[in-house]
């Protein structure tokens, strides 16, 4: 911004230029006399040095900069030239009408109307008041900041003030431009407000906590219980200065915390009065039997806390009666907090805890005759199998509960079992023979195992020593169980042999039965009259025969078919000799010869099927 007026001229008198600010905080100047308002500061109200220097101080977006008018620079850096005034934001242009206040610019119109009109009592402004002003240069923005801050305290700035309102009230004060740029007063001003703003909070907390205390303390002056409510508190403190001081919005809210910090300390009395009464109560009971009644139990509770019972309230009901005052009426110095009392139901409850105590020891009594019966059950099993063990070297898998019985029927060990249930003293016995078999079981397949591995081949008349000096080198077994194993091992051959005759018989019976059929089949056919010495030629020469290779066994043979031809015969002719001409003895003819038929056929199914060869 230039020098130049906006009247279109220049101002001859200095004692005519005032100097205002802003809103935004900037100073302005205004001729009374040409009306000319301007932001550079006129030369009348300059100083020789800031008239000697070339450098003017200007602003854009809120950023300083200076511009030299005989070199036509401009720069950032502020130069070495004190006390330069702040100018326009805008660089190089003339003040427009419009961005002076106009309230200031009427104001001014004004007053210089009054003072033509008034004539010689027209005041100027004093020369020495038009000189700059003198301003303390501080060596920190720190301490430029604290000398800001200190100026808005003086004049009472408080947090809710705008920026506007600030300037108002500040600006013509030196210290407003310890800060020099606008952007650094609004930045410490908002500083400022926010620290100011937390302060007043504080103090209003502080303020309410003291008003919410008195109101407390007053509260505690009055009968009150938790069923007032606050009308009947404001009638009874509305004059209070304690009541007053508290804003009407907060009365009811500080009230109906009262009435909860209230409840929550009477329900916490009540609750410890009534546990204590409840303790009581269970202590008298103490043990209760498990056949106790509530009848009697009832009767003996009421006898002796008949006096905390809790007492019933009647209210009229033709003429209502609020709860606090039916509550504070009924109640002095000796009776029962009508909801501190016992009840009914609390006695009923009392004996269903104590009856739930008394079953559960009687539980706790049988559950430990029952694990000590149960101790005393395996103790016993323990000793008898203990017993059994002291006998197991003279057992067998053999043995048998007769021959051991008679050794022990007169034991501890087994008396102490009969009778209890669970295992019996011959199961327990069956047992250990059950695992000394499988113990001896185990060892014979071990020695058989190696018997087989070496070649080691067990008959019938094998002795045995050498059947123990061969499991001694290739085995594990007890000493005491080789007996037992060599019978077995005895018994097993013996029953292989059983098995191989049997199993030659049942050969030699198969190869006989085939010989036989081949006689049968033999052409020319065999007769009853055949004889072995005629027919052997042939015979010889069957494949049967010389299956069998055993001559006496072959003509035994032939000999039993023969001598079932014969049988054959005779009856064929016995048969045919009968006749009879009656009907009855037709039939019986037909019977008897069906049944000779029969016994034919079955002779020869006999014959098919094989026969032994006596």
């Amino acid at each position: 911004m230039n020098g130049n007026t906006l009247g279109g001229q220049e101002p001859t008198n200095s004692g005519a230029w005032v100097e205002y600010t802003s809103p935004d905080g900037r100073a302005y100047f205004y001729n009374r006399d040409t009306k000319v308002t301007t932001w550079e500061k006129p030369d009348e109200l300059k100083t020789q040095q800031e008239l000697d220097s070339v450098w003017k101080e200007y602003a854009k977006d809120g950023r300083p900069y200076w511009y030299n008018t005989r070199t036509k620079q401009s720069t950032w850096t502020r130069p070495d030239v004190p006390n330069q005034p702040i100018k326009p934001t805008e660089p190089h242009s003339s003040m427009d009408q419009n961005n002076v206040p106009r309230q200031a610019m009427r104001r001014e119109r004004s007053r210089s109307r009054r003072s033509a009109s008034r004539g010689p009592r027209s005041r100027q402004v004093p020369a020495s008041t038009l000189e700059p002003r003198s301003r303390h240069e501080y060596k920190t923005p720190k301490e430029a900041e604290h000398a800001f801050n200190n100026m808005l305290k003086r004049h009472k700035v408080r947090g809710d003030w705008s920026w506007e309102k600030m300037l108002r009230a500040v600006v013509n004060d030196p210290d407003y431009r310890s800060l020099k740029t606008l952007s650094e007063r609004k930045e410490a001003f908002q500083r400022y407000v926010s620290a100011a703003q937390e302060t007043e909070l504080e103090q209003r907390r502080e303020e309410q906590r003291k008003q919410k205390a008195d109101f407390f303390a007053l509260l505690d002056t009055l009968p009150i219980s938790e069923y007032t409510r606050f009308r009947k508190v404001k009638h009874l403190a509305g004059e209070h200065k304690a009541f007053c001081a508290v804003p009407e919005k907060e009365r009811v809210e500080l009230f109906d915390a009262y009435v909860d910090e209230l409840l929550e300390k009477v329900s916490g009395e009540r609750r410890h009065i009534r546990t204590q009464h409840v303790r009581e109560a269970t202590e008298y009971l103490g043990a209760l039997p498990i056949s106790s009644k509530w009848t009697d139990v009832k009767d003996r509770l009421l006898e002796k806390f008949g006096d905390q019972m809790m007492p019933i309230l009647h209210a009229d009901s033709e003429k209502r009666v609020p709860m606090d005052v039916l509550y504070f009426g009924v109640r002095d110095k000796d009776s029962v907090d009508p909801e501190s009392g016992l009840c009914m139901l609390d006695l009923l409850d009392i004996y269903e805890h104590a009856m739930a105590d008394a079953e559960r020891s009687e539980s706790d009594r049988r559950k430990r005759e029952k694990d000590k019966e149960f101790r005393q059950q395996r103790q016993a099993r323990d000793a008898f199998r203990q017993l059994v063990n002291e006998h197991r070297a003279e057992f067998t898998p053999s043995s048998t509960w007769s021959e051991f019985y008679p050794q022990i029927k007169q034991h501890t060990a087994y008396t102490a079992m009969l009778g209890q249930p669970g295992s019996t003293p011959q199961e327990l016995f069956w047992d250990t023979i059950e695992e000394l078999s499988d113990e001896m079981y185990n060892e014979r397949k071990q020695l058989e195992s190696a018997m087989r591995s070496h070649n080691f081949h067990m008959h019938v008349d094998t002795v045995f020593a050498k059947v123990c000096e061969f499991a001694q080198s290739h085995c594990t077994i007890d000493a005491g169980h080789m007996e037992y194993i060599f019978e077995q091992l005895v018994i097993k051959c013996k029953r292989r042999e059983e098995e191989e005759a049997e199993r030659k018989q049942r050969h030699e019976r198969r190869l006989l039965d085939a010989f036989k059929y081949a006689l049968y089949d033999l052409r020319p056919e065999l007769t009853s009259d055949s004889k072995w010495d005629t027919e052997s030629a042939r015979i010889n020469k069957l494949a049967e025969y010389k299956a069998i290779d055993n001559e006496i066994l072959c003509r035994e043979a032939f000999d039993l078919v023969i001598e079932r031809m014969k049988e054959r015969t005779l009856r064929k002719r016995r048969d045919s000799g009968k006749r009879s001409r009656s009907p009855e003895a037709g039939a019986a003819d037909k019977r008897t010869r069906h049944g000779v038929d029969k016994c034919e056929d079955r002779g020869s199914s006999d014959l098919e099927e094989g026969e032994m060869v006596s």
